[in-house]
């Protein structure tokens, strides 16, 4: 009988409450009377990158900026091709792997074989985070893949365990399986490793960065303000009024950064001291560092592709997306794309569809290649008074 992963379409990813540090290297490892290899210490590695894709707006854009150059404007086939029971295209399940591979370095899917064994007969996408790789056999082959949607609760979450995908081993109770793809990683050959974790310290920086801006600006969350009031010790309840008219007083949007407030024995008027804080030029240079940095990591050499405004000394925006764009195409998204499609369509033709695989380009490129710069140029505004 065939079986079919649970939950396999409940959104691309999902994350049960979880805290994450910046992840380092993940340790790949067995672990006693577990079938499968653990990703990382917690086995939650893939998790870990979700959260910094969630959470960095440069790394965040950068991901989708690499994922839309590979996916351009879908695969030219010629009407809509439906791969699953659940109305999916080719174009649906191509644009979920260019996302997986851009974030992951791999993806996954599950594709169920007709009886005899002949075709694949259905193909989903399984989220790559919800993937282990079983462990390797005598020959250094992976025999079975195990599948959870939540590994951080298997209790209510239990693994699953498919047969690795083999097309001469397709019938009856294998006729369901897992093609897991990923790019070579050296001294791991179970799981791959983006090359952008060399980044993830900015990654996270860039994160908190963001939140103690908006931390700063609602609440404060560094002290700008030292008041010492030298007119005895109230009590508890007349120091929290005094608290609350001062930060009524002194906090809030229009003033960020809170205040340190003390009681002394009477003496003088009220003391008020100005604490320093980093200035606005220190996180200037940070935010530039950490853009740099992340961007780098991409190897995206213009920020301009990712729509952050840089003193380049082109002489205009479209002459400089085009060179970076250019070089982007060459070095990063065409060498991927080439990895996705070959493998890709390795599986569309044992699914019955002949066909070497074309991307539609974005029309970006397009423009770019043509030196138009009509539709990259900076747009001309007047305002009419």
């Amino acid at each position: 009988m065939k079986k079919k992963l649970p939950n396999q379409n409940d959104g691309l990813y999902s994350i049960v409450g979880a805290q994450f540090a910046a992840p380092a290297l993940p340790i790949i490892k067995e672990i006693r009377n577990k079938d499968y290899m653990f990703y990382g210490l917690e086995n939650l590695y893939p998790q870990k990158l979700i959260e910094m894709y969630d959470s960095s707006a440069i790394h965040h854009t950068a991901i989708q900026a690499i994922k839309d150059g590979i996916f351009g404007e879908g695969i030219d086939l010629i009407g809509d091709e439906y791969i699953n029971l659940q109305g999916e295209t080719i174009d649906d399940i191509f644009e979920k792997i260019t996302l997986d591979y851009s974030l992951y370095q791999g993806y996954a899917l599950n594709v169920i074989w007709n009886k005899e064994g002949t075709k694949i007969a259905e193909m989903y996408h399984l989220p790559f985070a919800n993937v282990r790789s079983g462990k390797e056999d005598e020959d250094n082959e992976v025999n079975e893949y195990f599948y959870s949607s939540d590994w951080s609760n298997l209790r209510k979450y239990k693994e699953i365990a498919y047969k690795a995908f083999d097309p001469t081993d397709n019938k009856q109770d294998n006729a369901s399986q897992i093609f897991y793809f990923f790019n070579y990683t050296p001294g791991n050959s179970v799981y791959p490793l983006p090359a952008y974790v060399a980044a993830s310290n900015d990654i996270i920086l860039d994160s908190k960065v963001a939140r103690f801006h908006v931390n700063n600006i609602s609440s404060g969350l560094a002290p700008s303000l030292f008041i010492s009031m030298k007119n005895g010790i109230p009590t508890p309840e007349a120091r929290r009024d005094v608290y609350k008219e001062i930060e009524d007083t002194f906090a809030g949007p229009e003033n960020a950064g809170r205040f340190f407030l003390s009681f002394s024995d009477p003496d003088n008027a009220p003391e008020i001291t100005p604490i320093d804080a980093a200035n606005d030029d220190y996180y200037l240079l940070l935010e530039e560092r950490i853009t740099s940095r992340i961007l780098t990591a991409h190897r995206i050499t213009s920020p301009a592709l990712l729509g952050i405004k840089d003193a380049s000394g082109f002489s205009s925006v479209a002459d400089e997306i085009r060179v970076a764009y250019a070089h982007f195409e060459g070095t990063v998204i065409e060498p991927k794309r080439k990895k996705i499609t070959n493998s890709f369509g390795y599986i569309l033709k044992l699914a019955g569809y002949n066909v070497n695989i074309q991307v539609i380009p974005n029309r970006i490129v397009e423009d770019a290649a043509a030196g138009n710069p009509d539709d990259l140029a900076e747009p001309n505004i007047e305002i009419n008074e």
